[in-house]
């Protein structure tokens, strides 16, 4: 049996707006139904959640707007806050340490012993996922094909997502990078490449066009 994929199935929401602060928490609520959100394998923008800067409403909400609420709480009746972000975002930026900018804009898995850094991510409380078995597709050809047991990895909610993806990352020590359109990490599967997506990079081209 081996570990397979990583599963997240959550809800980013649009419409999400700050509704206020307590303290050192912000508030937020939301309106309509959300964008569903669908991920096979870890995502390299968990380092961009370690960069946030709580005290900034407008980057709090822009992570809710487009990945979702750390923690599954928000929804159309119920508001959220930032409580708990802090502790999360110390995990994951533990994990980002590991990484030192090389070449701008990228990014080397620099700390090869980094099993410590994982032990931490493994013992926290945010590291709360299930296991769910699964056959695979046949693999092979002819007599040699067969099936294999595999287990599925489905966290509990994006924060568990993140650290998960960290996990993973760490454990493979890739290399990443910032896209120079959008300005999230993603994994770099060749040296040079500038942008997470081809939607990204015609977009990087057309407002190149666009100045000129």
């Amino acid at each position: 049996m081996v570990l397979g994929e990583l599963i997240w199935s959550g809800r980013a929401w649009p419409a999400a707006e700050i509704a206020g602060r307590t303290g050192e928490d912000f508030t937020f609520r939301t309106s309509g139904k959300g964008r569903p959100v669908e991920l096979v394998g870890p995502a390299a923008w968990w380092r961009n959640f370690s960069e946030l800067n709580l005290d900034d409403g407008d980057a709090i909400i822009d992570f809710v707007r487009r990945r979702g609420d750390p923690f599954g709480q928000l929804s159309p009746t119920t508001p959220a806050d930032t409580g708990g972000w802090r502790y999360v975002l110390g995990l994951l930026k533990l994990a980002a340490s590991c990484w030192k900018q090389i070449i701008p804009p990228t990014s080397l898995c620099i700390e090869w012993d980094n099993g410590y850094v994982i032990e931490a991510l493994l013992a926290s409380p945010m590291f709360d996922v299930t296991f769910a078995p699964r056959v695979s597709e046949l693999i092979g050809t002819g007599v040699t094909a067969r099936r294999e047991l595999t287990m599925r990895v489905i966290p509990k909610d994006l924060a568990a997502y993140m650290v998960t993806s960290a996990i993973l990352h760490l454990e493979h020590h890739v290399d990443m990078a910032v896209c120079q359109q959008c300005g999230d990490w993603f994994v770099l599967q060749r040296r040079g490449t500038q942008f997470c997506s081809p939607s990204c990079r015609a977009a990087h081209s057309t407002s190149k066009k666009e100045r000129k």
